[in-house]
């Protein structure tokens, strides 16, 4: 029996990793110019077909000690955009589990110094999320990063 428990144990546990497993498009493995994460740009209708998502652009966010957050965009190659199709301002929500059910907050990242900035809420919990809709010419996008500390 405690060896059944254990098999069932490690099995909801490695489910558990996977469940977010490359978030709302494809895995990639770049390094972010800023120090911080890099995450896929996808069009926000296409976010829940995971990594099967085309990539759009790719995006890097750095936040700092004080709750301050950056999101820097690139094209493909991690050549970094000038932001003047970009709308001005970009909805970031921070989502996290208290008490078992998820809470999202929005906040909202200005354009500035070629990327959005803005401050985040202090998350309730750890880990938490922060998803990003920009708006390129009209077109919405989505930038997600997850399992964040």
């Amino acid at each position: 029996m405690k060896k059944f428990a254990l098999v069932a144990s490690v099995f909801a546990t490695a489910l558990t990793l996977q469940a977010h497993d490359e978030g709302h498009g494809p895995m990639l493995a770049d390094t972010g110019k800023y120090g911080g994460l890099v995450s896929a740009v996808v069009a926000k209708a296409e976010a829940k077909l995971g990594p099967k998502a085309v990539l759009v652009h790719k995006s890097e966010l750095v936040r700092s000690s004080d709750g301050t957050v950056r999101v820097y965009v690139y094209d493909k190659t991690m050549k970094q955009l000038e932001l003047k199709s970009f709308d001005k301002a970009a909805t970031a929500t921070l989502g996290v589990k208290v008490k078992g059910k998820w809470k999202d907050t929005a906040f909202t990242l200005d354009q500035k110094d070629g990327a959005f900035l803005g401050k985040m809420p202090k998350p309730e919990a750890k880990p938490y999320n922060i998803d990003v809709t920009l708006k390129d010419g009209g077109k919405e996008l989505l930038t997600a990063f997850d399992n964040l500390d």
